[in-house]
Order: C-alpha cells, then structure tokens, then sequence
C-alpha cells in the first residue's frame, strides 16, 4: 500500500470526479432528513467530504484508513469552516464498526473499488435507515476500446 500513498500524496482528491459532480448527486436525493448522518467511506483527503458539509447541516464520518489523509481532511474543514460537521476516523471500509440502521447517506467516491462492487453493497446496506440513500461513484469505461493514453 505505500505505492498507493506515494503515488497519492497532495491530490487534492482520490477519484475522478469534482465539486461539481459531487453537489449534482446529492441534488438528486429528496426527502434528506435537515440534519442527515452521513458515513464517507473512504474519504481521502476528503474533497468531497467538505463539499457535503457546505450542502448539509448534517454530521459527515469520514471513513480512511490512512491517518495523513484524514489529517488533510482536518486542515482543510477547518479552513472552509466546516470543522464541526465532519469527525474523522481511522477504520478500514473492509469492518466498519457501527451500530446498524444510524446512517441517512452512505457515500463512497470512487473507492468501494478496494472491496469490490457486490461486496461493499450488501456489506454497507446494513448500516443504512430506512428509506436511505447509498451513493457510490466508481470509474467505469463507456467504450470498449478507451484511448491507451486514458488508461
């Protein structure tokens, strides 16, 4: 894994995507209790976790297992304000330890990957309400050839 970390080091975020993707995802979502608990699981250094803080008055875990990422989560919510909104933890998304049914949102950007598709579906769910929402994003190909260079 420490390939994985050099190779990551100071992005600004772990997955493609962007602010912009991120906010029209969860314009997507209705009936989101005023103050929903949200589990980011596998936040990085959690672009996307501040930009749901800035969207939401709601409480956001941010889920890593990698302690300078979750760092960089603290420096930068501090930074836009939104400190108090999020509480990063160092757990693994292979046994995340929560009690069942306490979460509104689960959000995974581009990282459920780690675990496999199937597997963080039906080993998530159990951490959802009723009537709540998991929304995952992972890179997909939508040509059967991509462009060398994009691989």
């Amino acid at each position: 894994m420490n390939i994985f970390f050099e190779i990551h080091q100071n992005l600004p975020r772990e997955a493609p995507g962007d602010n912009a993707s991120t906010r029209k995802a969860f314009s997507l979502l209705t009936n989101v209790p005023p103050q929903p608990k949200i589990l980011d699981i596998g936040c990085g250094p959690g672009m996307q976790t501040i930009e749901l803080a800035k969207l939401t008055d709601g409480q956001i875990t941010a889920v890593d297992t990698h302690q300078p990422f979750l760092d960089e989560l603290q420096r930068r919510a501090l930074a836009e304000g939104v400190s108090d909104n999020i509480n990063p933890v160092n757990q693994s998304m292979l046994s995340l330890d929560f009690v069942p049914h306490i979460f509104d949102i689960l959000w995974s950007e581009g990282a459920i990957y780690i675990m496999g598709f199937e597997t963080g579906l039906k080993s998530w769910r159990t951490l959802l309400k009723t009537g709540g929402y998991l929304v995952v994003s992972e890179l997909c190909w939508l040509q059967q050839n991509p462009p060398i260079k994009a691989l």
